[in-house]
């Protein structure tokens, strides 16, 4: 077996999607700018520290791959894709010391072959990277491309960030990536996806091909004008960019307890602010019931706390969102 080949990260063989700041936050994987600090809330900060959504992506000929790497909040890990099927998930010890990952060790008669190779970054962990090894006599190539260059962007709270599934590859957006061969973005923002204008402006910024709005239920008791000064942002600055709103999707909370209310008020002021735009000519924005992506009838797509989906759940959305995403896009 040959000696590792340590290679300092970021490098031109190993793509960082889904961070379009991560060349400022360097060493740090982040999802906001540093200049975010001083602008957001305190909470949507330190949310914005977890890579969720971020993948490191080559196309190489290694038998073996392994990260340096520091990790902070021991809460999950690494989803290791090869040629687009999952393979394993790694654990990050989350003890802030540097620590070698080993992300997979191919014994097999392929080992050599050239292969894509994606890796799902944590969903609620925060992460450095330095290096990156692979065998000594590694060949890389370009990975390979998406079906549109630019990434489709979700911003939006804990479902929309991926909260409730057992790993980074599961959250509606990443499998709704693989579907349709696109790059995205995941700015969900557990519990706070409230339509914040320095946030929606952060968001703004990135050059997308499609906008997905997912606030969930973390909107709470807002009037419509915050949702629709959201949208006329993202509008202004992109003036044919697709814009899907998502309202939220049922909880078995609703059936019990008095989330009912809250859910419906979230609901209605979404609805009203999407419509009154569309009546006013934005023909290229869309409303989504978020009842027909998970609805009481698929109280078995929940993880234990009724409210986000679990892995099951979140494949049932993607499956449902990915026609109107393809026909807007390609």
């Amino acid at each position: 077996m040959s000696k590792l080949r340590w290679t300092t990260f970021p490098c031109s063989e190993i793509e960082c999607c889904g961070l379009p700041w991560y060349q400022e936050t360097l060493p740090n994987l982040w999802r906001f700018p540093p200049k975010a600090e001083a602008v957001v809330r305190e909470r949507v900060w330190h949310i914005s520290m977890f890579p969720c959504g971020g993948r490191l992506r080559m196309r190489c000929n290694t038998s073996r791959l392994v990260l340096r790497n520091q990790s902070m909040q021991a809460k999950g890990g690494l989803d290791i894709y090869v040629d687009g099927k999952f393979w394993r998930t790694v654990s990050l010890s989350g003890t802030g010391e540097t620590e070698e990952t080993i992300c997979f060790e191919i014994t097999s008669a392929n080992a050599r072959e050239m292969k894509d190779i994606d890796i799902y970054l944590p969903i609620r962990q925060r992460m450095q990277l330095t290096e990156v090894g692979v065998d000594d006599d590694t060949l890389f190539e370009k990975p390979s491309a998406f079906r549109n260059s630019k990434p489709f962007v979700l911003y939006g709270s804990s479902v929309a960030q991926g909260i409730g599934s057992a790993r980074p590859g599961m959250s509606y957006a990443a499998i709704l990536s693989r579907t349709l061969g696109l790059d995205y973005v995941n700015l969900g923002f557990g519990g706070n996806g409230k339509a914040e204008p320095e946030v929606v402006s952060l968001v703004s910024e990135i050059d997308a091909c499609c906008y997905i709005l997912d606030l969930g239920k973390s909107y709470g008791w807002q009037t419509p004008k915050p949702y629709a000064n959201m949208v006329m942002t993202l509008r202004k600055d992109h003036p044919d960019v697709p814009i899907i709103c998502i309202t939220p999707i049922f909880a078995s909370r609703e059936i019990y307890t008095d989330y009912t209310g809250v859910s419906e008020h979230t609901r209605n002021a979404m609805r009203e602010a999407v419509q009154q735009l569309i009546a006013a000519g934005d023909s290229r924005l869309v409303l989504i019931e978020g009842l027909d992506l998970l609805s009481e009838r698929d109280t078995d797509g929940f993880s234990g706390d009724g409210v986000h989906p679990s892995d099951y759940g979140f494949a049932i959305i993607a499956e449902r969102l990915r026609p109107v995403l393809e026909s807007l896009i390609f």
